[in-house]
């Protein structure tokens, strides 16, 4: 059994999902760090194609990770690390590899004086 959810969320798993934080840096939040999450993603697609907005390609990977963190009952994925590669193949087909990861964290309460 995977920890990961499938594409058959319900409508409250997908509203939970799109509430999760992702961040390239930290947050001024206090947390505990649950675990590293990577996803990738292969697309025949060509990026320098003017019709082709990079933010829509990464919009899918961006919600894997929030799936991910979801996963864990978790907040946010910081540090996120976004890389990618375009291969144009011998025959003339090009492709866009994108590798992400982050941190999973989850928020924790905190008090003030006591």
């Amino acid at each position: 059994m995977s920890l990961f959810r499938k594409d058959n969320q319900t409508e409250e798993e997908r509203r939970r999902t799109r509430e999760i934080i992702l961040s390239t840096g930290n947050i001024d939040r206090p947390y505990i760090v649950r675990d590293i999450v990577f996803a990738s993603e292969k697309l025949e697609v060509d990026l320098f194609d003017p019709r082709v907005d990079p933010n829509d390609l990464l919009a899918n990977i961006s919600h894997r990770l929030r799936e991910k963190a979801d996963a864990y009952g978790a907040n946010a994925v910081i540090h996120c690390h976004f890389e990618h590669e375009h291969l144009v193949h011998p025959d003339g087909s090009t492709f866009l590899e994108i590798f992400a990861y982050g941190t999973v964290v989850q928020f924790v309460q905190s008090t003030i004086g006591g």
